[in-house]
């Protein structure tokens, strides 16, 4: 079970690499994020803590840093999911995608796997797949625009106004 969102550009392959391996890069571009420290940085072994707006504070761990990309776990106390981050292209063009494979045990209160997966595919899944879609449009307009985004707009209308 997973989420993914994907969005192209006309940018280079080592351009979009650059700005989402910078440390504390989703404090630029993260629509739902108050705060994003590293604590070790760069390369496997990297480590970060991810506060959201809300005040919940996550510690992501870095690895599988190659030439494509990275993957993270995120989590506190209990691993949430491991996320890929992965780009793909040329030094005209390229792709970023960003998966969420949740662990839905850490979702669901229940052992029981039809309640997981009703869990997942009414409740837990299409709330993923907006915020994804979320971090993504979010990453696309600063990179785009080279401007931060205003977190002020975020709502139902943030991707409509994003670009004001």
């Amino acid at each position: 079970m997973y989420v993914e969102s994907k969005a192209y550009f006309k940018m280079s392959k080592s351009y979009i690499l650059g700005q989402i391996r910078e440390p504390g890069c989703l404090n630029r571009f993260h629509p739902f994020c108050k705060r994003n420290i590293a604590h070790k940085w760069p390369g496997n072994g990297s480590i970060d803590e991810l506060e959201y707006l809300n005040g919940r504070k996550y510690k992501r761990c870095f690895f599988n840093w190659t030439d494509n990309g990275y993957d993270l776990k995120i989590g506190g106390k209990k691993e949430m999911a491991i996320v890929n981050w992965y780009v793909e292209g040329s030094d005209e063009e390229c792709s970023l995608r960003v998966r969420i494979n949740p662990n839905i045990e850490n979702y669901v209160p229940s052992k029981n796997i039809l309640i997981q997966n009703i869990f997942w595919f009414l409740y837990i899944r299409p709330k993923l797949q907006s915020y994804i879609n979320h971090v993504v449009n979010g990453f696309s307009f600063y990179v785009s625009n080279n401007k931060d985004i205003n977190k002020s707009l975020i709502g139902f209308d943030w991707v409509l106004r994003k670009s004001q």
